[in-house]
């Protein structure tokens, strides 16, 4: 057997140009993510964009992080441009402390977002905190919404701000979201080392670090009655396709099927799951790849 030898009389730069070329053309979509961060209204915010298509904005719900998206199997997502970002008071975003920090402002990032990133609407999937931004950014710029899923999460009234209340308190008396964790936990219930494991697991899918501080996330809390206090009325008037999901044993289940009430609205429920495992499931992506196809 001859080896087999090869010269080439291309310049070494030629060569060079054309083998890096050859890598950027082989790699995948998610190599070729954009990640940054853009200011809004002084915070920064860490975001990811990437793919091509009809843009899908992603929003992660409370102490967690968009990180959420890819565990969900849902970014990337082919035929689509997917863009997510950590909420402030969240992942790698800024933490302001103050409660007036918040509320609205939520929504605002959302679209400062889209104008920072050169989109003029999108499709916008929500999880939990962040279904309940979707929505009231559907009544407050419907211009900007082509769809809205609201997951996790749904049509929400005073018992669910009362809760945020409550959740803002406790997490004021302690000094991290792991902290606030143990402090609500049953003190005769502690789990065996495979269900702790387990727990972990799934909080990191959601991206949620039980390390993180407990103020900003107290802020967070105590601002959220402002977004989810949204008037029929409004919610009536939104008029794009809308998607509610919910695992058959989470407790918003019954917010999330109200929102079959509204015009162009859908709801599904996710079977044996809650919570946390419901956007972990393949029926999850599943559903939400469906509805954005149609």
């Amino acid at each position: 057997m001859h080896a087999l030898h090869f010269t080439t009389t291309r310049p070494a730069r030629t060569v060079a140009a054309a083998a890096a070329l050859a890598l950027t053309l082989s790699l995948s979509p998610a190599a070729l993510a954009e990640t940054g961060t853009f200011e809004s209204a002084g915070v920064p915010l860490h975001f990811v964009d990437e793919g091509e298509g009809e843009p899908v904005i992603y929003l992660h719900g409370f102490a967690g992080s968009s990180t959420l998206w890819s565990a969900a199997g849902l970014m990337p997502l082919e035929g689509f441009r997917t863009i997510a970002f950590d909420a402030r008071g969240h992942g790698k975003s800024g933490k302001p402390e103050a409660v007036a920090d918040y509320g609205d402002a939520l929504v605002d990032d959302v679209i400062r977002l889209m104008d920072a990133r050169g989109v003029t609407a999108a499709h916008v999937v929500g999880y939990s905190m962040g279904a309940e931004t979707a929505l009231k950014l559907a009544t407050t710029h419907p211009e900007r919404v082509l769809s809205v899923v609201a997951a996790g999460s749904g049509w929400s009234g005073d018992e669910e701000a009362q809760a945020y209340g409550f959740i803002a308190g406790a997490l004021g008396e302690v000094g991290s979201f792991g902290e606030f964790m143990v402090a609500m936990s049953p003190p005769d219930q502690e789990l065996p080392p495979e269900a702790q494991a387990a727990m972990m697991e799934l909080l990191g899918a959601h991206g949620i670090d039980p390390a993180q501080p407990s103020a900003p996330l107290a802020a967070v809390a105590a601002g959220l009655p402002e977004i989810i206090s949204i008037e029929a009325t409004a919610l009536e008037a939104v008029n794009v396709p809308l998607l509610g999901i919910a695992g058959a044993d989470d407790p918003e289940r019954g917010n999330v099927e109200a929102l079959a009430a509204l015009p162009n609205a859908t709801v599904t429920i996710i079977p044996e799951t809650d919570h946390l495992t419901a956007p972990v499931t393949p029926a999850f992506a599943a559903v939400i790849t469906g509805f954005l196809a149609d």
